[in-house]
């Protein structure tokens, strides 16, 4: 769904967006047996100078996984597009977000472009002990651009900054059974002076999260005219984040995993920022051997699979395995 406006209007924000796949109210989250996958999605292009506006976002028709190849919101010379999907099956994120303002004359043009996954499920563990360490592997491969701004002089008092994000979170829980509870037992004192003993807890919560944030955002202001903040430059990142627990067999574990990647040019003129993310972001779940795993929705959580070779390197292996197959027959003659 897309949006165009001759006028200035008051900021769209685009949130997530929430329903089914057999009968969505509104496109982007699919319900599972053990939970739901949601993606969102938005645009934003504002060129304030001309007075032109475009904000796209998932409408009621859109896949609820995808966005459908590359969309895009257009305002004279402002640009922001997204191509992004989706497979939480194998554990697959791809997504490229751009903001561009062009030469719109005052710096007050606006480009933002975002993508996001949000994945919650039940994972249930099985094998030959009453305890066992599941680790999930967060693999991410993320290529920034446009990130340098140069000062000039403010406009109106108004903020100017460009930003750009790529991060992912996953957390893991379970609850067990309080064998001290007791349902008759009540908390004593009122207020910051209430106590409750452990016999008023009918479960234990135990958890554990790890999140890999890459971010950048200049901004103009400071004794230098800009300032930073984040530690990502312009460049490829790529890495890995493990989040392990030891966690009991034949317990529902609960999974939740969410990425994220933003690009965004705010009060700008010749901003082009850009995040790539298109070689993915992937989870993975790995147990110690004789151990398996079920998944509520159905995921396999592959991780990051073994990297294809490039056609030319590729031709280049099959040339070198065809000299040694011919020196090797020539060797036996």
């Amino acid at each position: 769904m897309s949006r165009s406006l001759l006028h200035p209007s008051p900021s769209v924000c685009f949130a997530a967006i929430l329903g089914t796949l057999a009968a969505s109210a509104h496109a982007g989250t699919v319900e599972t047996p053990g939970g739901s996958v949601t993606f969102a999605w938005g645009l934003d292009a504002e060129e304030i100078e001309t007075g032109s506006f475009q904000y796209v976002y998932p409408g009621d028709e859109a896949s609820p996984l995808t966005t459908g190849g590359l969309r895009s919101a257009t305002a004279g010379s402002v640009l922001a597009s997204v191509n992004a999907w989706v497979d939480p099956y194998s554990g697959t994120f791809k997504a490229q977000t751009t903001a561009t303002t062009g030469n719109a004359g005052r710096p007050t043009s606006i480009a933002q472009s975002y993508a996001r996954l949000d994945l919650t499920d039940t994972v249930r563990i099985s094998g030959p002990t009453a305890t066992t360490t599941v680790t999930f592997r967060m693999s991410y491969d993320s290529q920034f651009s446009g990130l340098a701004l140069s000062p000039f002089e403010r406009v109106n008092q108004i903020s100017h900054f460009l930003q750009a994000d790529s991060s992912r979170y996953a957390s893991l829980s379970y609850r067990t059974p309080n064998p001290a509870y007791d349902p008759e037992a009540t908390c004593t004192g009122e207020g910051e002076l209430t106590e409750c003993g452990v016999e008023t807890i009918e479960y234990f919560t135990t958890s554990e999260s790890e999140s890999k944030e890459l971010f950048r955002e200049w901004a103009l202001g400071g004794p230098n005219g800009v300032y930073g903040n984040g530690e990502v430059n312009n460049g490829r990142y790529t890495g890995e984040v493990l989040l392990s627990l030891v966690v009991p067999t034949g317990v529902d574990l609960t999974l939740n995993y969410t990425v994220h990647q933003n690009a965004r040019c705010f009060h700008l003129s010749n901003c082009d920022v850009g995040v790539n993310a298109m070689f993915s972001d992937h989870i993975g779940l790995e147990l110690a051997d004789g151990y398996s795993f079920t998944s509520g929705s159905g995921f396999r959580y592959e991780g990051l699979a073994p990297a294809v070779p490039e056609p030319e390197t590729l031709a280049l292996m099959l040339a070198g395995l065809g000299g040694l197959f011919l020196a090797r027959r020539r060797g036996q003659a």
